[in-house]
């Protein structure tokens, strides 16, 4: 048996997305119903990925979704505040979620390896449209600590969005 593939692509249409399960089910009702919307409408890019046993049989087993968004520089956490006009142009990585299949791989990583695609994608983004900050809502206070470890800093309190400067993500990617 050969080794799997993995690759990101682009959402694009006619794509399989029906054996998608990360375990949360408006994840995966939104990547079904709701992703190829978000494109064509130009709300929001989506990126899937991809595992290949073979060249014709692929499966999603992880995705994301990035779109520019405005933040209010009193809403962030002070340390990130410095140097910041009072509306910044960020990035939102709108949602991220991996298949339950590739969970609990502390070798491999799943992960932390969509979201350093993620962030690589943003950080590219950034370097030609521009944008000073990187924001995620969490959708559950389990996933605090997760970004928190990837260098997202939260507000403190019943907060779920978490941010991260684009110029600290850069760095992040380089010393990781």
């Amino acid at each position: 048996m050969t080794q799997p593939r993995y690759s990101i692509v682009k959402l694009a249409p006619g794509m399989d997305l029906g054996a998608f399960d990360c375990g949360e089910e408006s994840y995966n009702l939104w990547l079904t119903e709701h992703a190829a919307k978000s494109v064509e409408s130009g709300a929001s890019m989506v990126y899937l990925f991809i595992e290949s046993q073979i060249p014709t049989e692929q499966k999603v087993v992880g995705y994301f979704a990035i779109c520019p968004t405005l933040v209010v520089r009193d809403d962030m956490p002070k340390p990130l505040q410095r140097n910041l006009p009072r509306s910044t142009p960020a990035w939102l990585l709108a949602k991220l979620a991996l298949d339950r299949s590739l969970r609990g791989d502390s070798e491999k990583r799943w992960g932390w390896q969509l979201l350093r695609v993620a962030l690589e994608t943003i950080v590219e983004a950034a370097s030609v449209g521009g944008g000073q900050v990187i924001v995620v809502d969490a959708d559950n206070p389990g996933l605090i600590g997760w970004y928190s470890r990837h260098g997202f800093k939260s507000t403190g309190g019943d907060d779920l969005r978490l941010y991260m400067k684009v110029a600290t993500a850069r760095k992040y990617l380089l010393d990781s």
